[in-house]
């Protein structure tokens, strides 16, 4: 079995018009109303290719009653958390000329009691079923609880060091985790997010992001995935750094494949699949999302195609 968390879900809303026009009165029709949030997308991807998947976290209010009632829809299995208040709301606006804006609500404040109950829940989760990985997805809603994300690893490690732990976040939630002793065996920044990170510009360079992780804190993360959009994707494992290029696929929608990618990479986990067959199932699944109009969604059948064009090499120094 595999798990997602997601602490930070939402309900995501996308409008589209002719131009934003700021501080004016902008009318639109929502085009677009979704569940949001990494882990369950990721969730979603993992159980339509056949692996036996839980999502956990909060949830709450009215938003929390529409994800409870999409994921009917889906296959994998909900054991949430039902917090107070709501779940927050994300909104994305795309002008006519593709430039898009975000709006992201920061979630409402949940108590430490409810973290809590989510770490009792990943135990009973762990202890009663055969769990091979888990993923630990996305931002963090605002909480007096600190080092949420190196607790729960610190738990998994210590209830089963054979699980392996996907660690899908960024900005000061990753920032905790790299400051701590307890790491994932997984993370998956993508050009942008590793650029950040690391302070240096962003590249789709090989040799300019590898000598860069190796200067940083990155390289105690045994395995690190850096999605570089048409390029492929830059994969350390261990000691080693690999290219990964694969054939250029009809884009139709981009939004949640580093999702799919995490969906995949879990699946592929939970066959014990050697490092290289996972990652090509990771990827594949990625852009296999990119091929849907839908967020978050795969077919095996594509996913299979776009395996069969992936070729991993080893960067030679």
């Amino acid at each position: 079995m595999e798990i997602t968390v997601t602490v930070n879900p939402s309900v995501d809303r996308l409008y589209e018009l002719k131009q934003l026009e700021v501080g004016q009165l902008n009318r639109v029709q929502l085009i677009k109303k979704m569940v949001g949030g990494k882990g369950i997308n990721a969730a979603r991807v993992s159980a339509n290719l056949g692996a036996k998947t839980v999502a956990t976290g909060f949830l709450a209010g009215s938003n929390g009653k529409y994800i409870l009632e999409q994921a009917k829809n889906d296959q994998y299995k909900c054991n949430f958390i039902e917090t107070n208040g709501n779940t927050r709301n994300c909104y994305t606006i795309i002008q006519n000329d593709g430039e898009k804006t975000e709006i992201n609500e920061y979630g409402d404040h949940i108590p430490l009691e409810y973290f809590n109950q989510l770490q009792e829940t990943i135990k009973q989760l762990i202890t009663k079923n055969k769990v091979a990985a888990i993923s630990l997805n996305g931002s963090l809603p605002p909480s007096e609880i600190h080092n949420f994300y190196p607790q729960i690893i610190a738990k998994v490690h210590d209830l089963n060091p054979d699980i392996k732990i996907v660690l899908d976040t960024s900005g000061e939630a990753l920032a905790e985790v790299l400051n701590s002793h307890y790491l994932p065996d997984f993370i998956k920044p993508n050009e942008t997010e590793v650029a950040e990170l690391l302070s240096f510009p962003v590249t789709k360079d090989y040799s300019l992001i590898k000598e860069e992780i190796l200067k940083s804190k990155l390289k105690k993360i045994p395995n690190i995935i850096v999605s570089l959009g048409e390029k492929g994707a830059l994969f350390k494992h261990e000691h080693d750094f690999y290219s990964i290029k694969l054939k250029p696929v009809k884009v139709v929608n981009t939004e949640g494949s580093g999702d799919s990618l995490v969906g995949g990479l879990l699946y592929a986990l939970g066959k014990n699949y050697d490092f290289k067959e996972a990652i090509k199932w990771a990827i594949a699944s990625g852009t296999a999302n990119a091929m849907e109009t839908k967020t978050g969604f795969v077919q095996l059948s594509k996913v299979l195609e776009v395996i069969k064009t992936i070729k991993i090499e080893r960067i030679v120094d």
